[in-house]
């Protein structure tokens, strides 16, 4: 193999794919990114078995063939170096030389031909989509999807389409966001699949252009760009049927400027992450939310002091109080882009709906904390 690269387009795409690849691996192999010279690009792939990120990049190449370099020293080397282009000519025993102005690095290899390929989706169904509103779905939930394991299956993104409308939803169990849009999936069968959160994560890398596909299978899903791609297998086992959980009415509604409840919120927060109970159990995050007349009232106490916010809102129903976890709430108000957001309530130890004022295509469930 040998082929001259531009080192800023080199680097952009090794922080893609080495975003796959196991610093730890237990396999030594997972811990190379696969480099590969096609007629006129190279091909990059990095792995852990249960994701693979592939990306193309134009380049001038003199010897077609393929190399596995260490994913980290390579990802670092490339980043450090001045020149303005790269060449890599791969040698004996899985050597590569790697060349840049007046630098010149050897670096040890493993065969290519070890390097696990990307698997096929087994029939999947197909659905292409504008790649800002798809990012912005996925920005739109992702925050409840647990950060310790509670039980496997709700470890990802749950992705559900069928004739004109694409669901995404995550749950922790505390919380559940739902994003719905209408748009023509062209999948002849209802479809749903779980992503792992990490896939997730390394399809907001990539560069994709203005569209991005989905692939959905059986056991594996693939998001597709304009010259980047990730595969993934997908989190087996029965997700929770959380259409159950969403409440079908509510007793109290609470309009609030978005803004300034989350501005509010956020102040006393600084308070209610130290919450305790009698210096024994902890509440963190814990703040309490009650109307009086036209003001929602936020208070909180900790080991720092206590604090108390009054903003306006326009209310539904009796007085209530009710408490929550302070994060959970500003989860939700940092990806509501609307100017109102409303609180759906029926008592203080019932399930509170959070949505925007001006749009139905999105909701947040929010367990309340003991009072």
């Amino acid at each position: 193999m040998k082929v001259q690269l531009n080192r800023k387009q080199f680097d952009d795409a090794l922080s893609v794919v080495a975003g796959a690849a196991e610093a730890r691996a237990s396999l030594p192999i997972l811990s190379h990114l696969y480099i590969e010279a096609q007629s006129d690009t190279v091909r990059l792939v990095g792995s852990d078995l249960e994701q693979w990120v592939e990306c193309r990049i134009p380049a001038l190449v003199g010897e077609v063939g393929a190399t596995t370099l260490p994913a980290r020293l390579l990802t670092e080397l490339v980043g450090s170096l001045g020149g303005e282009d790269i060449h890599i000519e791969s040698g004996e025993r899985y050597q590569a030389i790697l060349t840049s102005g007046d630098s010149r690095y050897q670096l040890m290899g493993l065969p290519a031909e070890e390097y696990p390929p990307i698997p096929d989706i087994e029939s999947p169904s197909e659905l292409a989509l504008p790649v800002r509103q798809f990012m912005e779905m996925v920005e739109s939930v992702e925050f409840a999807v647990p950060k310790v394991a509670i039980f496997q299956a709700v470890t990802g993104i749950r992705m559900e389409f069928e004739g004109d409308t694409l669901r995404l939803a995550a749950t922790d169990t505390h919380r559940l966001a739902v994003r719905t849009v209408r748009i023509d999936s062209g999948a002849d069968e209802p479809t749903a699949a779980t992503v792992p959160l990490k896939a997730i994560q390394l399809v907001q890398k990539i560069p994709t252009g203005e569209t991005i596909t989905l692939q959905l299978g059986q056991h594996r899903a693939a998001f597709l760009g304009e010259n980047a791609a990730v595969y993934t297998q997908l989190i087996e086992g029965h997700y929770p049927n959380y259409k159950r959980v969403i409440p079908q009415e509510f007793t109290r509604q609470w309009t609030l400027m978005t803004q300034d409840f989350r501005n509010a919120l956020r102040r006393v927060h600084l308070i209610a992450k130290n919450n305790t109970n009698m210096g024994q159990k902890t509440y963190a995050s814990k703040v309490y939310l009650r109307t009086e007349g036209d003001r929602l009232v936020i208070t909180a106490q900790g080991y720092a002091g206590e604090a108390e916010e009054a903003v306006k809102l326009v209310r539904e129903g009796d007085d209530l109080e009710i408490a929550f976890n302070a994060r959970y709430l500003l989860d939700v108000l940092d990806v509501v882009k609307s100017e109102g957001v409303v609180m759906e309530l029926t008592e203080a130890q019932r399930p509170a709906v959070v949505k925007p004022a001006d749009r139905t295509d999105y909701l947040c469930v929010i367990m309340p904390m003991a009072k």
